[in-house]
């Protein structure tokens, strides 16, 4: 008699979408990886987020790269983006040390991609976590509601007005 085990992917909760809060907690060479472009070597980046499941445990997102720091790659730009400035062309000559980027906070925008199967929570942008990137979304939360449309306003002029008064300098 044997015993079968499968595999549903539906018994996972999926990370909600928008922005959270997650920690680097490892960075994996996946190697040679064949993709829709041919075999590629890759590195998957992981994350927890700081908000948890219906179980109290964090949800755990990862992300492939291209090891390539190409100006147009898009690790180079993550971790770009993730030191808040560009590297310089002594850094990249000499390399990046990605184990220098383990254990740092940071900002996830997660985005879900529905397939035939099931819907995926993919990261689709990383940013730096500071406390003032968290207080602008605890902020937005909190809006006082007190919206105007511009050309509501007191001061607005019409649009044909603007117009003139732009072209005109």
């Amino acid at each position: 008699m044997s015993l079968i085990v499968k595999h549903d992917p539906n018994q996972y909760s999926l990370c909600p979408e928008g922005l959270h809060k997650a920690q680097i907690t490892t960075i994996e060479p996946l190697n040679e990886v064949e993709t829709p472009f041919g075999v590629k070597n890759q590195i998957s980046i992981i994350v927890e987020t700081e908000i948890t499941d219906e179980e109290g445990k964090p949800y755990t997102l990862a992300t492939r790269f291209n090891r390539s720091l190409h100006e147009k790659a898009s690790l180079r730009q993550t971790l770009e983006r993730l030191n808040g400035r560009r590297f310089t062309p002594e850094q990249l000559h000499e390399g990046i040390d990605l184990e220098a980027f383990l254990g740092r906070h940071c900002n996830i925008l997660v985005v879900h991609n529905p397939t035939e199967d099931r819907v995926y929570a993919n990261i689709d942008v990383f940013m730096p976590y500071n406390e003032a990137s968290s207080q602008v979304a605890k902020n937005a939360k909190n809006s006082s509601g007190e919206m105007m449309r511009l050309n509501n306003r007191p001061d607005s002029i019409e649009s044909e007005e603007y117009s003139e008064l732009m072209n005109s300098q």
